[in-house]
């Protein structure tokens, strides 16, 4: 199956100021991609960010962000307790959410710092909630909402042959209701502090390694138990979204351990991750599912992609210093998501107006354009790749510059995960080549044929 993407966040579809208006902008963003013959919009996590807005340090690996409430469902009306109750029964997570929610109003510190209810006992859990009960069902009805919200926007895409692929950020953070709630699932010591942390060995790129700082999971502990927390947290997301995309894919196959006192990653070591322990566990309970296998990925982690058909990734960016697969335009593989560039990179009209002059030439040459088309053509020969599934960036649809950027990696501002699509998006006039070109190159919706590729 050939199916073309978009990647765009929900947060950054512009909206009215109603309740509800966010809902019905995704709806309109549906109906837009659909026209085009678009199969796949890509969305990043929903899950709350933090200070800095990152969702991938989220306190909470289940939850949606509470600030999307007004604009995706301030308009849903309550529930009755009597379906609350029933959802709550498959959604647990929303309880250990909602009690830290209320800690956290009351001691905004990280929970180490919170004495007594650091490792609370059941009683004492007991007492939280009743002496806290509007509060609690506040937070309960806020997850509520939203989960019926992304329901409808989820319903309309799958109407009009879109599938809506989101993202499972490998860890958590350490200051999260999860590690808080679940701390024997994660290596952890009896103060609360990590016994080592997450990250990634030295490169060329990063010669002292990235420290992450999570702490890492015990997974002995997870296989143990079946792998319940991973099997619950991938059916949460499939119900939003039925695809998925596991970031940092690697680390299931194997993980950069760091040491909790190390300055930096190079005093980092290799641990054996789950494997196909985990992968037999969660395999199927999603749509569709991706491997976010960038980096320096091993053997290990490719035979472990490849052992589950899994699409893994393309970067059309990183393709032009070198000749080899992946990346280059001439050498990009049928089993890849193919893109222009991810929410990480610069916008394609920004990377090329940093690189040399040498390698803009070598740019134009091998696209064979002008400075001014050398986005459009980026993007219309990546279509015309092997590629089974092309995304692209709206950014690099409109060909906006790095001022569209989503997020640098590596740098703490508030710039990062602020990006707005501009007003009117829909009606920009680079929508007319672009869906030619999906449709030239014999890319489907994604209810078309979607039975035949194996990686569903």
């Amino acid at each position: 199956m050939r199916t073309a993407g978009i990647l765009l966040p929900i947060q950054s579809i512009p909206r009215g100021d109603a309740p509800g208006a966010h809902r019905e902008a995704c709806i309109n963003a549906i109906d837009t991609l659909a026209s085009c013959g678009v199969g796949i919009w890509q969305i990043l996590p929903l899950n709350p960010p933090d200070f800095v807005g990152s969702p991938y340090a989220s306190p909470s690996a289940f939850a949606m962000d509470p600030e999307l409430l007004h604009g995706l469902a301030g308009d849903i009306r309550d529930p009755s307790k009597r379906v609350l109750g029933a959802w709550l029964e498959t959604s647990g997570w929303a309880d250990s959410w909602a009690l830290f929610r209320i800690l956290k109003s009351i001691d905004q510190r990280s929970w180490v710092k919170w004495g007594l209810w650091s490792d609370p006992s059941n009683r004492d859990i007991d007492h939280l909630r009743s002496d806290n009960e509007e509060h609690y069902w506040r937070e309960i009805i806020i997850q509520w909402k939203l989960e019926q919200a992304m329901k409808s926007i989820e319903t309309h895409a799958r109407e009009n042959g879109v599938l809506i692929l989101g993202d499972i950020p490998l860890y958590v953070a350490h200051d999260s209701a999860d590690v808080w709630h679940s701390k024997e699932l994660f290596n952890m010591g009896s103060d609360g502090e990590p016994l080592e942390r997450s990250g990634a060995p030295p490169d060329s790129f990063n010669p002292l390694g990235q420290l992450w700082g999570n702490p890492t999971y015990a997974w002995s502990a997870h296989h143990k138990s079946g792998y319940t927390w991973w099997k619950k947290r991938v059916e949460t997301a499939a119900r939003r979204t039925p695809g998925i995309r596991i970031d940092h894919f690697i680390g299931l196959a194997e993980y950069w351990a760091i040491p909790p006192e190390a300055e930096d990653a190079r005093g980092g070591r290799w641990a054996e991750g789950p494997g196909t322990s985990l992968m037999d566990a969660i395999i199927g309970l999603s749509d569709f599912l991706i491997a976010e296998d960038l980096g320096a990925a091993g053997d290990s982690a490719i035979s472990l992609r490849d052992a589950y058909s899994l699409h893994g990734m393309s970067i059309l960016q990183f393709g032009w210093d070198n000749d080899a697969p992946p990346h280059h335009i001439d050498h990009i593989p049928e089993r890849v998501v193919a893109y222009t560039g991810t929410h990480d990179n610069d916008t394609f009209t920004g990377w090329y107006s940093k690189i040399g002059l040498d390698d803009q030439r070598r740019v134009r040459e091998s696209l064979g354009c002008n400075s001014e088309e050398v986005t459009m053509e980026a993007v219309k020969r990546l279509m015309s790749s092997k590629a089974e599934i092309v995304i692209i960036p709206l950014q690099d649809i409109l060909g906006l510059s790095s001022s569209a950027r989503i997020n640098t990696p590596g740098l703490v501002s508030k710039r990062n995960w602020s990006w707005m699509a501009p007003e009117h998006w829909e009606s920009h006039h680079s929508w007319a080549w672009f869906s030619e070109s999906v449709k030239s190159s014999d890319r489907l919706p994604w209810h078309d044929g979607r039975e035949s590729n194996p990686g569903h």
